[in-house]
């Protein structure tokens, strides 16, 4: 339930999705992508700080834990590349170029010419 109602409240902010963005990414060191991954242990795991026994401390040490990993996992994360992902492109400070050879907007777009064929005509030669 706790689980539930923290997704839904980052998800009305667009962080999981960000967070999933930059855990698929290269540029994103392998240490910094072990930091949310240790906030998900803590909460899963049954060794707690404070034990969930309590009624509401139990349950408030794991949400900070979360919160505090999802933050230090954004601060520590390369500022340009959390900034890209925020934008929503993948165009970066090398003119267009993303990390896998192209760009976003040269996917999409068909460099060439054309001319226009009569059906009645027959092509010159």
């Amino acid at each position: 339930m706790l689980l539930r109602m923290l997704y839904q409240l980052l998800s009305m902010t667009g962080i999981p999705r960000l967070l999933f963005r930059l855990m698929m990414d290269r540029r994103v060191p392998l240490v910094t992508k072990f930091i949310p991954v240790g906030g998900l242990a803590y909460l899963i795991l049954p060794y707690d700080l404070l034990p969930d026994i309590l009624p509401a401390l139990g349950r408030l040490d794991d949400l900070v834990v979360i919160v505090l990993s999802i933050a230090l996992f954004l601060v520590a994360a390369p500022k340009a590349v959390v900034a890209e992902h925020i934008r929503g492109d993948r165009s970066g400070p090398d003119d267009g170029q993303s990390a896998g050879g192209g760009s976003r907007d040269g996917d999409k777009v068909v460099d060439g010419s054309y001319r226009y064929l009569d059906d009645d005509k027959k092509p010159r030669r």
